[in-house]
């Protein structure tokens, strides 16, 4: 009776240990984790510790481990083992190795030269021994296959601002695994190592420029073992906002001649007659819609045109201004101005600051001339000639210009004797001016200055002298005209007395009387 129930005990026994996936008997235990990466090409060491009961075990006899793929057809074929007679799997020869000391507990299994294709899978491990067979196949462990590395990059990139950017790769069997940037300027990197995730990682701070925006940033996996080293790298577009960037271009139009065309210039110069299309070109992420501003005379501010091409037709000086171009997305607005230059012949400045004057022994004199281009100025004095910033022994010049406007200062010493004919000769492209002056010396001046006194004098004394006649004839005229007027008056009145007296004595005027009376009248 005894042994039969031995005999069913060790039946039972014999049956749950060959059932692959059982664990019916204590004392079977498996570490291994549930999940390793493996970046491609590089290699992977997945730890693992088991037990079996020391009961069981066999004097005496060799222990076997198999490390085999879950959900195999067949158990025929492992991937990796200690057995020689055992059969390898034909994708995991040479490359899949059963490295842990199964003596002492350990059936670590190291991937080399990992491969997605084959390799991703999932694999669980058995022992035989003996009379012990037994499979931990409850507790398999997934291989999962990095192609790249994984970059990280939080959030929305915009231009100037900086951010901490990561690149991550599983960890190799080898600590000669290298993580380098690569595409675009990072700093501040470091790395750490995670034996928990078998992670390897980089970290470092990244400013973002315009100039990065399209541009790959690239991680790079390295890994040198032996003759063999591998390499993989991971690439981003780089999606950069920034604010809009302006620049012009634009079509010059003269009569009898063929159209010029230019572009990313910030000034052109055209002649009066000219006509001119300018184009305000806008660059910017995201998209932002360009236009002309000008200022309003009505109102504070600026109005827009609501268009990027600004037509000037028959070009005039009054033309001859900055232009205004703004456009603005999320990232910000943005201004440019183009100048426009209208070329015109020298010509005297507005504020006309162009004299000579006494200055010590010697005379000073200044010529202000405005054109476009700026005028090259030369000093005439006497039939020499003077230019730029240059002297002799009695004159010194001194040239220097703004963007129109051409000034000179010629200073004159030593003798002067005589008059000083001085003329300022202003030349450009367009055509000339000469502007003259006439300076004498101080004893000429004297001489001068007493005839022209006494002209002077002679002038208003001749005025004065014309000025008594004139009241004199007129005074007179006056005087004879009232002694008529008087006289007159005295014969009528004496005629009508006459008449009177005789209109008492006769009703009728005789004729005579009448006559005589119209003749004094008259």
């Amino acid at each position: 009776m005894s042994y039969l129930l031995g005999a069913f005990i060790f039946g039972l026994l014999s049956t749950c240990l060959q059932w692959e996936g059982a664990q019916c008997l204590p004392g079977y235990n498996l570490t291994v984790p549930p999940e390793v990466r493996v970046q491609e090409g590089f290699c992977v060491v997945i730890p693992c510790k088991f037990t079996y009961p020391a009961s069981t075990d066999t004097s005496g006899v060799e222990l076997h481990g198999y490390w085999y793929t879950v959900g195999s057809s067949t158990s025929d074929y492992a991937v990796a083992s200690n057995d020689r007679r055992k059969y390898i799997e034909y994708f995991a020869r040479t490359r899949f190795l059963l490295s842990g000391d199964l003596e002492q507990g350990d059936c670590s299994l190291t991937i080399n030269d990992a491969r997605k294709s084959s390799d991703e899978r999932a694999y669980y491990f058995r022992i035989e021994k003996g009379t012990i067979r037994f499979s931990y196949s409850d507790l398999p462990t997934l291989v999962k296959v990095a192609e790249k590395p994984e970059i990280q990059i939080p959030g929305k990139l915009r231009a100037g601002h900086p951010v901490n950017i990561s690149c991550t790769t599983p960890g190799s069997c080898s600590s000669q695994v290298g993580l380098t940037w690569g595409g675009v300027s990072v700093a501040n990197t470091s790395r750490t190592t995670s034996e928990q995730t078998n992670e390897i990682k980089v970290y470092s701070t990244f400013i973002p420029s315009i100039a990065d925006h399209g541009q790959n940033l690239i991680c790079n996996a390295s890994y040198n073992q032996g003759t063999h080293p591998v390499q993989t790298e991971e690439r981003i577009q780089l999606d950069v906002s920034y604010p809009p960037m302006l620049w012009f271009s634009g079509i010059i139009e003269r009569p009898g001649e063929s159209q010029r065309n230019f572009t990313e210039v910030s000034h052109i110069e055209v002649q009066e007659g000219d006509s001119i299309t300018l184009f305000c070109r806008i660059k910017s992420n995201p998209s932002a819609n360009a236009a002309w501003v000008t200022k309003s005379k009505k109102t504070t501010g600026w109005q827009s045109s609501r268009t990027n091409i600004l037509t000037i037709s028959n070009v005039k000086l009054a033309d001859k201004k900055g232009y205004k171009c703004r456009a603005s997305n999320t990232e910000g607005e943005t201004d440019a101005t183009f100048q426009l230059y209208v070329a015109y012949s020298p010509r005297p400045c507005e504020q006309n600051n162009s004299r000579c004057w006494r200055d010590g022994n010697g005379f000073q004199c200044n010529c202000s001339i405005c054109s476009y281009p700026a005028s090259r100025i030369q000093w005439q004095v006497n039939g020499k000639n003077l230019e730029g910033n240059d002297s002799n022994e009695t004159m010194k010049a001194t040239f220097w210009n703004k963007t129109e406007e051409a000034i000179s200062t010629l200073y004159l010493t030593g003798d002067l004797d005589g008059e000083q004919h001085i003329v300022c000769l202003g030349t450009n492209p367009s055509g000339q001016i000469p502007l003259k002056f006439f300076v004498a010396s101080s004893g000429d001046s004297l001489k001068r200055n007493l005839i022209s006194g006494v002209l002077g004098a002679l002038v208003m004394l001749a005025v004065v002298i014309l000025i008594v006649i004139i009241v004199v004839l007129i005074s007179r005229s006056i005087t004879a005209s009232r002694s008529l007027i008087w006289t007159k008056a005295t014969a009528l009145l004496k005629i009508k007395r006459s008449l009177t007296n005789s209109s008492t004595k006769s009703p009728t005027t005789p004729k005579s009387c009448i006559t005589h009376l119209s003749t004094l009248v008259n």
